[in-house]
């Protein structure tokens, strides 16, 4: 679906499901998670959901991201726009990576393609990420592609605030 220097982004299909416990299973991949390290039930019913965002016109689109170099799947991107996060102009991105790709800019390239993708869904205008701030490298991405601290933001159960980053889409066109 989307191309970059070094990865493949593409729809999640259902021989997918190894390599999404690998990722979604590891408690590093999922510290800021709400639910912790996925078992191998939940990941089976979190690829049936991403298998449905299948197209790449609308929203909510989550996409495998893949390294050209073997085609090894290791983690996932996505665009969402769950009314009780998000406006109704704006979509919001998400990014989880396979633990040995961390700290080589994979979450930076896959992250900034789906910005410019975003650039072309009808109707949406912002991007907005929403991130523990005690998670320093996905903050770190999120800066590296121009997004930019908008507010905390307070979910029931939380014992302390998110941070909200944003990016405006006209902004990022240019």
């Amino acid at each position: 679906m989307i191309n970059t220097v070094r990865l493949n982004l593409r729809s999640f299909r259902n021989d997918d499901l190894h390599q999404v416990s690998e990722t979604l299973g590891d408690p590093k991949v999922m510290a800021f998670s709400d639910d912790g390290a996925l078992d191998h039930a939940a990941c089976r019913e979190w690829l049936r959901r991403a298998i449905q965002t299948a197209t790449d016109h609308s929203l909510p689109l989550m996409l495998a991201i893949c390294l050209k170099s073997d085609g090894r799947l290791i983690g996932y991107v996505s665009l969402a726009n769950d009314p009780q996060r998000v406006s109704a102009c704006e979509a919001e991105l998400g990014f989880r990576l396979v633990h040995d790709c961390w700290g080589r800019g994979i979450a930076t390239e896959a992250a900034q393609a789906m910005v410019v993708h975003a650039t072309g869904l009808s109707g949406t205008k912002r991007i907005v990420a929403i991130v523990d701030p005690n998670n320093r490298q996905s903050v770190r991405v999120l800066q590296k592609i121009g997004m930019t601290y908008e507010r905390d933001v307070m979910f029931e159960g939380y014992d302390y605030p998110d941070h909200r980053f944003s990016l405006e889409l006209a902004a990022a066109a240019h």
